[in-house]
């Protein structure tokens, strides 16, 4: 009975943690840098023109891309150029962010995680591990 009671008691502290981290990744996030794990040791062995090329576009990339989560569950993200809507939400954990693209017709696409390394009120860093290898991490800072 003092486990069911103990258990109980520490459910709402549990969801209050994971809704308070749902409110820090709500707003307007900026991409400040793009990591592309794979692409390090192709980077160390480039020329140093080649090296430059690769930074400058990793760089571009960040640059132009923007999250904006809301707090209804929709979020927009705008990456390479390319606007996708769709909706969010967190794993119990606050570690994995959980989104599903809307297509053009007004459906989902099946839900894809992505980790969450790191997230406080005003920065965040998701961690995109697909499974072909392109280990993409995104340092994100609030900006709304």
């Amino acid at each position: 009975m003092r486990i069911l009671v103990a258990w109980l008691f520490y459910l709402p502290v549990g969801l209050y943690a994971q809704n308070d981290k749902s409110v820090w990744v709500a707003g307007v996030w900026k991409v400040e840098k793009i990591e592309m794990i794979h692409l390090e040791p192709i980077i160390a062995k480039a020329s140093p023109e080649k090296k430059k090329q690769i930074e400058d576009e990793l760089k571009l990339m960040a640059q132009s891309a923007s999250f904006e989560f809301h707090r209804s569950g929709n979020y927009t993200a705008i990456f390479s150029g390319v606007k996708e809507n769709g909706k969010w939400k967190l794993n119990a954990y606050a570690s994995k962010l959980i989104k599903e693209q809307q297509n053009p017709d007004g459906s989902f696409q099946q839900p894809e995680e992505v980790g969450i390394e790191q997230l406080s009120k005003n920065s965040m860093i998701l961690l995109n591990d697909y499974e072909t290898g392109e280990i993409i991490r995104m340092y994100l800072r609030k900006i709304k």
